[in-house]
């Protein structure tokens, strides 16, 4: 009888903690969609857009990385930011970037696939030729912000494999279905879409 119980108790606990990683390692092989509608169009300058969010770890990497930077000197640049207002938008503002703060439930494109952080670049011409992530792998897992690299290859090739999105879900939907326990997701703002 001892040994059945054991057997019982040991085999809750191994598929207990097998479903706590894969949920862990989910995380960070979800790819999100971005919404090329967000784009910035400057007439006869590349644009590059950066898609962020106030409750997304790697969203405020990428910020800190612009802040660090500072914005190109060959291109448009502009910052949108989903949600409330983060403690870098000053620093961003001061460091000459356009800033453009959205709420996502008024996005008109259906945001229930959307994640953060994504890149859009768009041509002179005003065509958007990328729309992903921004390295191969998630930014805050040490994953390298390439949007400077992404650009100068679009520049000079004209075309660049699109790196998928990885970070946050903006929607709320997104989220319980991403993290059915609430254990990503528990203390960040979210939408109702």
């Amino acid at each position: 009888m001892k040994k059945i119980l054991l057997t019982f108790i040991l085999s809750c606990w191994a598929l207990g903690t097998l479903g706590l990683v894969s949920q862990f390692y989910g995380w960070h092989l979800m790819s999100f969609s971005s919404n090329t509608s967000l784009a910035s169009k400057q007439a006869g300058a590349w644009s590059i857009t950066h898609v962020l969010s106030e409750s997304c770890k790697c969203s405020e990497q990428v910020m800190e990385n612009l802040i660090q930077r500072g914005p190109a000197s060959d291109v448009h640049e502009e910052v949108i930011l989903l949600g409330k207002p983060p403690i870098q938008l000053q620093s961003l503002i001061g460091k000459g970037f356009t800033v453009r703060q959205m709420d996502p439930n008024e996005l008109k494109e259906d945001i229930s696939k959307l994640g953060v952080p994504f890149l859009l670049i768009t041509t002179p011409k005003g065509e958007t030729v990328y729309a992903g992530g921004y390295s191969e792998k998630p930014v805050k897992d040490g994953g390298p912000i390439r949007d400077l690299e992404i650009l100068a290859s679009l520049q000079g090739k004209g075309v660049v494999k699109n790196f998928p999105i990885f970070g946050c879900a903006v929607s709320r939907k997104l989220q319980k279905l991403v993290d059915p326990f609430s254990m990503k997701y528990s203390n960040q703002v979210t939408h109702e879409l």
